[in-house]
């Protein structure tokens, strides 16, 4: 007798979308192929209802819910609530899912509860017009490489196993634009990653999800380091911890610096020299003006 197949449930939150977009993101999770799946829906306090935007949409494996507005990780929190599949993907409202993604995701897990999988992810322009796939090789135990910034993988490419996602708990409304990462950053606490090759998502680029404010990168970023070192007192004192406080200076100076901010980046840069200075680059050193001569040649 054949085992029964494993219903993985899609959890798309929606705030203020763009009809065609969102008609293409529902097509695209409902068109999944080879697998027992379910998509859920949730409304998160749009002016004109999903309800009505998608009426016209019949299908018993779709599932709308309407609450409250409360932000994208609200919602997100209320589709596992509600889901009965016991694999979650969590996918945006621009964006498309491969059709025979989520099959080749869970064949690559084999069942087990303690991996994720993850495929590329297609990235595109505003018209779904492919520019550059987004691979990563990594396997195994990735945490201290996701926390490096090295796990390049967006969230629609993931699949969890629902009791991971229980385990990691509600997403942080508090990160502006770095919950995604935090959420997986915490899920990688309590699972490894295997790897599908093949592309999983097409993720659609543009200016309207990117927040207004030009140092919210930078503070998430201290945040998420500060998160995970706290959950991890052992890496206290550690050389991964100064290569971590390193990266995420490093980092921090490529934002303030690409928004226009050299002061901010030249005093983020001198942080992560004196943290680690295997952290910044030779062409990050060169980038900014009133560096140190001495520091510039290291």
């Amino acid at each position: 007798m054949s085992a029964v197949a494993p219903l993985v449930t899609l959890v798309m939150p929606v705030w203020r979308p763009r009809e065609q977009w969102l008609r293409e993101a529902v097509d695209g999770a409902l068109g999944q192929r080879d697998c027992e799946h379910e998509v859920i829906v949730v409304d998160d306090g749009c002016d004109r209802p999903v309800s009505d935007l998608l009426a016209d949409v019949i299908d018993p494996r779709l599932r709308i819910v309407r609450v409250p507005h409360g932000g994208v990780c609200a919602a997100r929190d209320t589709g596992l609530a509600e889901a009965r599949g016991q694999w979650i993907r969590y996918i945006d409202a621009d964006d498309v899912l491969e059709p025979g993604s989520t099959a080749r995701l869970l064949r690559a897990v084999r069942g087990r509860e303690d991996l994720i999988a993850y495929g590329a992810t297609a990235m595109c322009d505003e018209e779904l017009t492919l520019k550059w796939v987004l691979r990563c090789r990594l396997e195994g135990d990735i945490a201290k490489q996701c926390l490096l910034g090295r796990f390049t993988v967006r969230l629609p490419a993931l699949l969890f196993p629902r009791a991971v996602a229980e385990r990691v708990g509600r997403w942080d409304p508090t990160f502006r634009v770095a919950e995604d990462w935090d959420f997986v950053l915490r899920a990688l606490d309590h699972a490894e990653v295997r790897r599908d090759p093949g592309v999983a998502a097409y993720y659609r680029r543009h200016g309207d999800g990117l927040t207004g404010d030009p140092t919210a990168g930078p503070r998430d970023l201290e945040r998420l380091v500060e998160r995970h070192l706290d959950r991890h007192p052992e890496l206290a004192g550690t050389p991964l911890e100064r290569r971590i406080r390193g990266m995420r200076h490093a980092v921090s100076s490529r934002i303030h610096l690409g928004r226009g901010h050299p002061r901010r980046a030249a005093r983020d840069l001198l942080a992560a020299l004196a943290a680690d200075p295997r952290a910044v680059s030779a062409e990050a050193r060169q980038s900014l003006p009133g560096l140190p001569s001495r520091l510039r040649r290291k």
